[in-house]
């Protein structure tokens, strides 16, 4: 039995390209993002009537074949929503470059506190890019954990001795 051929809104696929590209700007590594269906509109350059852009989102929501990304749209809110798909791009440290290092996520200032407690957590990261630019900056897949590393070993080289911890 012969399927019937499912009709595609012509102009689509440059619309969904575009759609993508603003996805992976926008949304990037966090988990999901939301868009009015008219800020979109404008975002992505089109050309066509707001009604006729719904059924483009629609169609490319029913279909669901964006690369990294899974489209929904909420008609009652007429708000496009993309989620990560398969946490692809999500809770993933951005590598070093090889020339810059990019600024550490708050949980690392956390761990680097926890691995050299007294020390000044910023004094440590300082001296960190300022010993990562001294050794010809290798590129870094992981910068926090390499951030944590140099907090640790820091402290075993020269623990800071707290008032308390004397008893």
């Amino acid at each position: 039995m012969a399927k019937a051929a499912v009709e595609e809104p012509a102009g689509s696929e440059p619309l969904e390209r575009r759609i993508y590209e603003l996805a992976r700007k926008h949304c990037g590594r966090q988990a999901t993002w939301s868009i009015s269906l008219d800020t979109l509109l404008k975002k992505s350059g089109s050309q066509s009537s707001i009604k006729r852009f719904r059924q483009h989102v629609k169609h490319i929501a029913e279909h669901d074949h964006l690369p990294d990304y899974h489209l929904a749209f909420d008609e009652g809110r007429d708000v496009v929503i993309f989620n990560n798909r398969d946490g692809k791009w999500v809770e993933r440290p951005l590598p070093s470059d090889g020339e810059t290092l990019p600024p550490l996520p708050a949980e690392a200032y956390d761990d680097g506190r926890a691995a050299a407690p007294g020390y000044d957590i910023h004094g440590l990261e300082t001296e960190w890019r300022e010993w990562w630019a001294s050794s010809g900056k290798p590129k870094l897949d992981n910068p926090a954990a390499a951030f944590v590393g140099f907090c640790r070993s820091r402290h075993r080289r020269a623990p800071i001795q707290r008032e308390n911890d004397r008893d």
